[in-house]
């Protein structure tokens, strides 16, 4: 379904959730941190399928990245995967830790959990955001976490969502927490029905 099939006020609106669910994260983020947190979304738009290898590319095809990998269910359903270089994965884990990110051990289990927990406070302000503009209830699941190339990450993603969806949501997120600058991209992969309930409460398709 490409593009040209929605209103230009539809896909602003979508583009929306993710400046409305960015400021929703900020918040959240703020309060368990109890420092000033920006989010700032340069870049959100609706992208077919088939597009989503090269765009990612740019942010280099043999990087490894952390992937968190949250399931949406209920009247919007879809899968929501959020990455972050290890570099700011561990900048975010040693926030919420109260670590120097030196001394953050990735492959430690306080370290996952407090990269699951930011992934719950992100995913879980999108979702609600998407839930108030639309009416439509949903609830994303605990995250998996996984770390990859960037090459097998999307070789994992297209496996995964390639029957169900033909769009994603791409969010390029960049966030300053206690004046440090980190970034994060944000997919959200609805299936097909979603998406058209999505768009029928923007004014129909």
């Amino acid at each position: 379904m490409p593009e040209e099939s929605f209103s230009r006020e539809q896909l602003d609106l979508l583009r929306e959730l993710g400046t409305v669910g960015s400021g929703r994260a900020a918040t959240s983020l703020a309060e368990l941190l109890r420092v000033r947190v920006e989010i700032t979304v340069p870049k959100a738009e609706l992208i077919p399928l088939e597009k989503i290898g090269k765009i990612l590319e740019g942010e280099g095809i043999d990087n490894t990245f952390f992937v968190l990998e949250n399931q949406l269910e209920g009247e919007v359903a879809g899968t929501i995967f959020l990455l972050f270089s290890p570099a700011d994965a561990r900048l975010i884990a040693s926030l919420l830790l109260g670590e120097k990110p030196e001394k953050i051990n990735i492959e430690d289990d306080l370290f996952i959990s407090a990269l699951k927990e930011c992934a719950n406070i992100l995913v879980g302000s999108y979702v609600i955001a998407l839930t108030e503009m639309t009416d439509l209830r949903a609830m994303s699941t605990v995250p998996n976490i996984a770390v990859d190339m960037l090459g097998a990450v999307i070789d994992f993603m297209f496996v995964k969502i390639a029957d169900d969806c033909e769009e994603a949501l791409f969010i390029n997120t960049s966030l300053k927490i206690k004046d440090q600058d980190m970034a994060g991209v944000f997919l959200f992969f609805p299936d097909r029905e979603s998406l058209k309930k999505i768009f029928a409460t923007f004014g129909g398709i």
